[in-house]
Protein backbone atom coordinates (compact mmCIF):
# COMPACT_ATOMS: atom_id res chain seq x y z
CA UNK A 1 0.00 0.00 0.00
CA UNK A 2 1.34 3.43 -0.70
CA UNK A 3 0.64 5.85 1.55
CA UNK A 4 -0.01 9.33 0.27
CA UNK A 5 0.05 13.50 1.36
CA UNK A 6 -2.14 15.35 -0.70
CA UNK A 7 -1.59 19.00 -1.09
CA UNK A 8 -4.49 20.53 -3.37
CA UNK A 9 -6.20 23.57 -4.31
CA UNK A 10 -9.82 21.99 -4.58
CA UNK A 11 -11.84 22.98 -7.08
CA UNK A 12 -14.19 20.41 -9.32
CA UNK A 13 -11.24 18.37 -10.69
CA UNK A 14 -9.59 18.13 -7.21
CA UNK A 15 -12.86 16.84 -5.95
CA UNK A 16 -12.94 13.54 -8.42
CA UNK A 17 -9.29 12.99 -7.45
CA UNK A 18 -9.98 12.89 -4.30
CA UNK A 19 -13.02 10.54 -4.68
CA UNK A 20 -10.63 8.45 -6.52
CA UNK A 21 -7.73 8.44 -3.86
CA UNK A 22 -10.12 7.72 -0.78
CA UNK A 23 -12.26 4.81 -2.67
CA UNK A 24 -8.73 3.10 -4.08
CA UNK A 25 -7.61 0.06 -1.64
CA UNK A 26 -3.95 0.30 -2.67
CA UNK A 27 -3.80 3.71 -1.24
CA UNK A 28 -3.81 5.32 2.06
CA UNK A 29 -4.82 9.04 2.19
CA UNK A 30 -2.52 10.20 5.43
CA UNK A 31 -3.59 14.06 5.28
CA UNK A 32 -4.80 16.51 3.36
CA UNK A 33 -3.85 20.18 3.00
CA UNK A 34 -4.97 23.02 1.24
CA UNK A 35 -3.46 26.39 -1.39
CA UNK A 36 -4.95 28.70 -2.67
CA UNK A 37 -5.13 28.18 -6.87
CA UNK A 38 -8.30 27.56 -9.23
CA UNK A 39 -10.13 29.20 -6.00
CA UNK A 40 -9.14 31.00 -2.60
CA UNK A 41 -7.32 28.51 0.11
CA UNK A 42 -10.89 28.90 2.10
CA UNK A 43 -12.96 27.64 -0.90
CA UNK A 44 -10.17 24.83 -1.44
CA UNK A 45 -10.40 23.46 2.17
CA UNK A 46 -14.49 23.69 2.13
CA UNK A 47 -14.03 21.40 -1.10
CA UNK A 48 -11.80 19.32 0.63
CA UNK A 49 -14.28 18.67 3.31
CA UNK A 50 -17.24 17.72 0.81
CA UNK A 51 -15.19 15.54 -1.06
CA UNK A 52 -14.38 13.42 1.66
CA UNK A 53 -17.80 13.46 2.97
CA UNK A 54 -18.57 12.68 -1.01
CA UNK A 55 -15.88 9.56 -0.94
CA UNK A 56 -17.67 8.00 1.89
CA UNK A 57 -14.56 5.77 3.14
CA UNK A 58 -12.79 7.58 5.70
CA UNK A 59 -11.47 10.77 7.04
CA UNK A 60 -7.79 11.68 6.52
CA UNK A 61 -7.16 15.08 8.53
CA UNK A 62 -7.52 18.60 7.10
CA UNK A 63 -5.40 21.12 7.27
CA UNK A 64 -5.64 24.66 5.40
CA UNK A 65 -2.61 26.51 4.10
CA UNK A 66 -1.30 29.52 1.83
CA UNK A 67 -3.58 32.07 0.76
CA UNK A 68 -1.86 33.75 -2.20
CA UNK A 69 1.75 32.80 -4.36
CA UNK A 70 4.73 34.05 -2.53
CA UNK A 71 5.34 37.35 -4.56
CA UNK A 72 2.32 38.08 -6.23
CA UNK A 73 -1.52 38.30 -5.70
CA UNK A 74 -3.32 35.07 -6.72
CA UNK A 75 -5.01 34.83 -10.20
CA UNK A 76 -7.73 32.76 -9.39
CA UNK A 77 -9.95 29.98 -12.22
CA UNK A 78 -13.46 31.46 -11.60
CA UNK A 79 -14.86 32.04 -14.94
CA UNK A 80 -14.19 28.75 -15.48
CA UNK A 81 -15.21 26.99 -12.47
CA UNK A 82 -17.24 29.69 -10.71
CA UNK A 83 -16.92 31.22 -7.67
CA UNK A 84 -17.04 27.97 -5.25
CA UNK A 85 -14.81 25.80 -7.91
CA UNK A 86 -17.70 23.79 -8.18
CA UNK A 87 -19.96 25.48 -10.90
CA UNK A 88 -21.68 26.51 -7.32
CA UNK A 89 -22.65 23.16 -6.77
CA UNK A 90 -21.63 23.47 -2.96
CA UNK A 91 -23.96 26.02 -1.76
CA UNK A 92 -26.24 23.41 -0.51
CA UNK A 93 -23.81 21.06 0.45
CA UNK A 94 -22.31 20.56 4.29
CA UNK A 95 -19.36 18.48 4.86
CA UNK A 96 -19.12 16.35 7.81
CA UNK A 97 -15.76 17.11 9.17
CA UNK A 98 -14.13 20.17 9.85
CA UNK A 99 -10.18 21.41 9.63
CA UNK A 100 -7.39 21.11 11.57
CA UNK A 101 -6.36 24.00 13.50
CA UNK A 102 -2.21 23.41 12.76
CA UNK A 103 -1.11 25.27 9.79
CA UNK A 104 -0.65 23.05 6.38
CA UNK A 105 3.22 23.92 6.14
CA UNK A 106 3.46 22.53 9.74
CA UNK A 107 1.41 19.89 8.74
CA UNK A 108 3.27 18.61 5.72
CA UNK A 109 6.67 18.98 7.75
CA UNK A 110 4.90 16.68 10.50
CA UNK A 111 3.61 14.30 8.49
CA UNK A 112 7.04 13.88 6.12
CA UNK A 113 8.63 13.16 9.67
CA UNK A 114 6.08 10.83 11.03
CA UNK A 115 6.47 8.76 7.22
CA UNK A 116 9.72 9.11 6.36
CA UNK A 117 10.55 7.72 3.02
CA UNK A 118 7.39 5.51 3.21
CA UNK A 119 5.64 8.65 2.24
CA UNK A 120 5.00 9.93 -1.37
CA UNK A 121 3.49 13.51 -1.90
CA UNK A 122 0.61 14.44 -4.80
CA UNK A 123 0.45 18.08 -5.36
CA UNK A 124 -2.99 19.11 -6.76
CA UNK A 125 -2.15 22.77 -6.90
CA UNK A 126 0.69 25.13 -7.04
CA UNK A 127 3.20 24.46 -5.03
CA UNK A 128 3.41 27.30 -2.31
CA UNK A 129 2.84 25.43 0.60
CA UNK A 130 5.64 23.02 -0.56
CA UNK A 131 8.10 25.51 -0.92
CA UNK A 132 7.45 26.73 2.22
CA UNK A 133 8.35 23.33 4.04
CA UNK A 134 11.08 22.90 2.37
CA UNK A 135 12.52 26.10 3.52
CA UNK A 136 11.47 25.89 6.97
CA UNK A 137 12.66 21.79 7.24
CA UNK A 138 15.00 21.30 4.42
CA UNK A 139 16.05 17.80 6.22
CA UNK A 140 12.78 16.63 6.89
CA UNK A 141 11.69 17.21 3.64
CA UNK A 142 14.18 15.55 1.97
CA UNK A 143 13.02 12.13 3.39
CA UNK A 144 9.79 11.83 1.16
CA UNK A 145 10.26 9.42 -1.54
CA UNK A 146 8.75 11.28 -4.40
CA UNK A 147 6.80 13.87 -5.34
CA UNK A 148 3.90 13.72 -8.11
CA UNK A 149 2.36 16.92 -9.38
CA UNK A 150 0.18 18.07 -11.87
CA UNK A 151 1.37 20.78 -13.68
CA UNK A 152 4.06 22.26 -15.69
CA UNK A 153 4.48 21.46 -19.70
CA UNK A 154 6.44 19.75 -22.26
CA UNK A 155 5.52 21.44 -24.86
CA UNK A 156 3.19 24.05 -24.94
CA UNK A 157 1.99 26.08 -21.95
CA UNK A 158 -2.17 26.63 -20.65
CA UNK A 159 -1.57 30.03 -19.05
CA UNK A 160 0.68 31.81 -21.72
CA UNK A 161 2.87 29.82 -24.30
CA UNK A 162 4.75 28.09 -21.96
CA UNK A 163 3.36 27.54 -18.77
CA UNK A 164 1.15 25.87 -17.48
CA UNK A 165 -1.43 27.40 -14.84
CA UNK A 166 -0.88 25.44 -11.55
CA UNK A 167 3.09 26.37 -11.99
CA UNK A 168 2.34 29.66 -13.40
CA UNK A 169 0.41 30.16 -10.45
CA UNK A 170 3.66 30.91 -8.63
CA UNK A 171 6.93 30.52 -10.36
CA UNK A 172 8.80 30.87 -7.53
CA UNK A 173 7.48 28.69 -5.11
CA UNK A 174 7.57 25.61 -7.80
CA UNK A 175 11.37 26.74 -9.06
CA UNK A 176 12.03 25.87 -4.95
CA UNK A 177 10.72 22.61 -5.54
CA UNK A 178 11.86 21.78 -8.52
CA UNK A 179 15.95 22.79 -7.29
CA UNK A 180 15.05 20.75 -4.04
CA UNK A 181 16.28 17.27 -4.99
CA UNK A 182 13.22 14.99 -4.36
CA UNK A 183 12.78 13.44 -7.39
CA UNK A 184 9.93 14.69 -9.35
CA UNK A 185 7.07 13.01 -11.43
CA UNK A 186 5.15 16.10 -13.69
CA UNK A 187 2.05 14.89 -14.99
CA UNK A 188 2.02 17.81 -17.29
CA UNK A 189 -0.72 19.99 -19.43
CA UNK A 190 0.02 17.77 -22.43
CA UNK A 191 -0.56 14.53 -20.59
CA UNK A 192 -4.30 16.23 -19.30
CA UNK A 193 -5.25 15.97 -23.04
CA UNK A 194 -5.99 12.43 -22.11
CA UNK A 195 -9.81 13.30 -21.17
CA UNK A 196 -9.85 13.82 -24.91
CA UNK A 197 -9.38 10.21 -25.43
CA UNK A 198 -12.08 8.85 -22.77
CA UNK A 199 -14.44 6.39 -24.57
CA UNK A 200 -18.31 6.91 -24.54
CA UNK A 201 -18.98 4.39 -23.00
CA UNK A 202 -16.26 5.35 -20.31
CA UNK A 203 -17.95 8.62 -19.85
CA UNK A 204 -21.93 7.07 -19.50
CA UNK A 205 -21.01 5.05 -17.16
CA UNK A 206 -19.62 7.87 -15.02
CA UNK A 207 -22.68 10.16 -16.17
CA UNK A 208 -25.37 7.55 -15.59
CA UNK A 209 -23.91 5.18 -12.66
CA UNK A 210 -26.03 4.19 -9.90
CA UNK A 211 -23.38 2.83 -7.52
CA UNK A 212 -21.09 5.87 -7.43
CA UNK A 213 -19.11 7.31 -4.23
CA UNK A 214 -22.43 10.19 -3.87
CA UNK A 215 -24.52 12.31 -5.75
CA UNK A 216 -22.37 15.07 -5.05
CA UNK A 217 -19.02 13.57 -6.73
CA UNK A 218 -20.98 12.79 -9.74
CA UNK A 219 -22.58 16.09 -9.93
CA UNK A 220 -18.79 17.26 -10.00
CA UNK A 221 -17.81 14.96 -12.70
CA UNK A 222 -20.91 15.90 -14.70
CA UNK A 223 -19.70 19.67 -14.19
CA UNK A 224 -16.16 18.66 -15.78
CA UNK A 225 -18.09 17.26 -18.59
CA UNK A 226 -20.29 20.68 -18.97
CA UNK A 227 -17.38 23.18 -18.60
CA UNK A 228 -15.41 20.45 -21.31
CA UNK A 229 -18.01 21.71 -23.99
CA UNK A 230 -18.37 24.98 -22.99
CA UNK A 231 -14.65 25.86 -22.55
CA UNK A 232 -12.76 23.08 -24.82
CA UNK A 233 -9.40 25.01 -24.58
CA UNK A 234 -9.06 24.46 -21.01
CA UNK A 235 -9.36 20.92 -21.23
CA UNK A 236 -6.13 20.15 -19.81
CA UNK A 237 -7.45 22.09 -16.78
CA UNK A 238 -10.05 19.50 -16.55
CA UNK A 239 -8.90 16.41 -15.81
CA UNK A 240 -5.12 17.21 -14.73
CA UNK A 241 -6.15 16.16 -11.26
CA UNK A 242 -7.40 12.70 -12.04
CA UNK A 243 -4.98 11.76 -14.30
CA UNK A 244 -2.02 12.79 -12.24
CA UNK A 245 -3.16 10.61 -8.79
CA UNK A 246 -4.12 7.62 -11.61
CA UNK A 247 0.09 8.07 -12.71
CA UNK A 248 0.41 8.03 -8.57
CA UNK A 249 -1.20 4.78 -8.23
CA UNK A 250 -0.89 3.41 -11.45
CA UNK A 251 2.50 4.33 -13.09
CA UNK A 252 1.97 1.61 -15.82
CA UNK A 253 -0.49 4.25 -17.98
CA UNK A 254 2.38 6.28 -18.80
CA UNK A 255 3.06 5.93 -22.69
CA UNK A 256 5.33 8.20 -23.00
CA UNK A 257 7.95 10.59 -21.21
CA UNK A 258 11.48 11.54 -20.81
CA UNK A 259 13.71 12.33 -18.06
CA UNK A 260 14.92 15.72 -17.47
CA UNK A 261 16.68 18.95 -15.31
CA UNK A 262 14.00 20.26 -15.03
CA UNK A 263 13.72 23.76 -13.84
CA UNK A 264 10.81 26.85 -13.53
CA UNK A 265 10.99 30.62 -15.37
CA UNK A 266 10.71 33.51 -13.01
CA UNK A 267 12.42 36.39 -14.56
CA UNK A 268 11.59 36.32 -17.78
CA UNK A 269 8.55 38.14 -19.35
CA UNK A 270 4.52 37.21 -19.33
CA UNK A 271 5.47 35.58 -22.27
CA UNK A 272 7.33 32.81 -20.50
CA UNK A 273 7.03 33.49 -16.69
CA UNK A 274 5.99 29.88 -15.00
CA UNK A 275 7.57 27.57 -17.84
CA UNK A 276 9.21 24.55 -17.36
CA UNK A 277 12.60 24.41 -18.76
CA UNK A 278 13.15 20.71 -19.35
CA UNK A 279 17.09 19.99 -20.18
CA UNK A 280 17.30 16.78 -21.57
CA UNK A 281 21.01 17.17 -22.76
CA UNK A 282 23.63 15.05 -21.03
CA UNK A 283 27.28 14.98 -21.13
CA UNK A 284 27.66 12.19 -23.87
CA UNK A 285 24.90 13.80 -25.66
CA UNK A 286 26.05 17.29 -26.05
CA UNK A 287 29.99 17.00 -25.02
CA UNK A 288 30.04 20.46 -27.04
CA UNK A 289 28.43 24.13 -25.93
CA UNK A 290 28.64 27.13 -26.89
CA UNK A 291 29.22 28.08 -23.62
CA UNK A 292 32.21 25.72 -22.26
CA UNK A 293 32.43 26.07 -18.77
CA UNK A 294 28.04 25.61 -18.61
CA UNK A 295 27.40 22.71 -16.04
CA UNK A 296 24.35 20.43 -16.99
CA UNK A 297 22.21 19.91 -13.90
CA UNK A 298 21.81 16.49 -13.29
CA UNK A 299 18.09 14.74 -14.31
CA UNK A 300 15.81 15.55 -11.43
CA UNK A 301 12.17 14.94 -13.21
CA UNK A 302 10.40 12.66 -15.31
CA UNK A 303 8.14 14.32 -17.74
CA UNK A 304 4.86 12.43 -18.32
CA UNK A 305 3.46 14.00 -21.61
CA UNK A 306 1.10 10.75 -22.79
CA UNK A 307 -0.89 8.22 -20.89
CA UNK A 308 -2.91 5.39 -22.24
CA UNK A 309 -6.41 7.55 -22.16
CA UNK A 310 -8.37 4.25 -22.91
CA UNK A 311 -7.02 2.57 -19.63
CA UNK A 312 -7.37 5.83 -17.92
CA UNK A 313 -10.67 6.11 -18.58
CA UNK A 314 -11.04 2.65 -17.41
CA UNK A 315 -9.78 3.12 -14.04
CA UNK A 316 -11.27 6.20 -13.14
CA UNK A 317 -14.59 4.83 -13.94
CA UNK A 318 -13.77 1.84 -11.57
CA UNK A 319 -12.92 3.83 -9.16
CA UNK A 320 -15.69 6.13 -9.69
CA UNK A 321 -18.56 3.67 -10.53
CA UNK A 322 -19.07 0.94 -8.08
Amino acid sequence: MKRVLIDTATAAPEVVALVMALSEPDIHVEAITTVMGKVPAGIATRNTLLSITAAGTYQPPVFEGIAKPMFHEQHDASLIFGADGLGSLSVAQHPAQTKEVLHAVDAIIKTVSEWGEALELLCLGPLTNVALAITKAPQVMRRLKRITLTGGAAFEGDANPMAEFNIWQDAEAADIVFNFGVPLVMVTAEASDACAGLSKQDLDNLASGQNRPSGFGQDCFNTLLQLGEKNPDARSLLFSSPLAFAVLARPELIQDSFASYSRVETQGSAQVYGATVNDRRTDETHPFRANASETIGAFNCQVVHRVDSAAFGQYLSGLLVK
